[in-house]
């Protein structure tokens, strides 16, 4: 009786022992690999050290991103962000870049979670007062910190850099001849100094995602 009672006894504390290690385990993979939606919203800033700085001021902005783990040990991640950039001038710009690219958590047992990202996309830019409006080559890189706070909610900050290719395209038409009209601005069109130049952004912010 006393040996049927033991047996029953270890097998039960045998059952709960793999329940909660498969349990765990489950909810730990769970977390690990989960689609994602979130956004983020914080500075915006022309990079330091470059020509951008010199003409746009730091505003606010922000974006939406959607992450999903695929291929093998990465996530794809896809993503946009908006903001005006000011100046002291008559100047703006306004930026909105879209982007795919991969991200890679850093495998670092911490509470906080790493994600290195890159990719590219392209970028939708209003200039201003020309009022010129198109699509440019934009390349992208990303570095991000987070935590799972419960099960469904994830709480960081991120930086994200934009490179906006500029330099890719062709003069426009209007700046290919040096001609002149008594109707033209001068502080708008001016010919003989046109040139094409790459725009370099920053972006960190407070973001917060929902996994699935």
């Amino acid at each position: 009786m006393n040996c049927t009672k033991s047996l029953f006894l270890s097998i039960l504390f045998l059952f709960t022992l793999f329940s909660s290690s498969l349990a765990s385990q489950t909810l730990e993979e769970y977390n690990k690999r989960r689609y994602e939606i979130g956004g983020w919203v914080g500075a915006a800033n022309p990079m330091p050290g470059t020509p951008t700085v010199r003409v746009l001021e730091t505003t606010l902005g922000g974006g939406f991103y959607a992450r999903m783990p695929w291929p093998w040990i990465f996530y794809t991640e896809i993503g946009g962000s908006y903001a005006v950039f000011l100046s002291r001038s008559e100047r703006a710009l306004t930026a909105m870049p879209l982007y795919a690219a991969l991200a890679y958590k850093i495998p670092i047992e911490l509470p906080i979670q790493f994600f290195l990202k890159g990719g590219g996309g392209s970028s939708y830019v209003v200039a201003r007062p020309a009022d010129t409006a198109r699509w440019n080559p934009t390349a992208f890189a990303g570095l991000e910190a987070s935590f799972i706070a419960g099960r469904r909610i994830r709480i960081g900050v991120r930086l994200d850099y934009y490179k906006i290719f500029e330099t890719q395209l062709d003069v426009p038409n209007q700046y290919r001849f040096p001609l002149a009209s008594p109707y033209d601005d001068p502080r708008l069109q001016n010919p003989a100094n046109y040139t094409l130049q790459n725009v370099d952004f920053f972006y960190f912010g407070l973001t917060v995602g929902v996994l699935f």
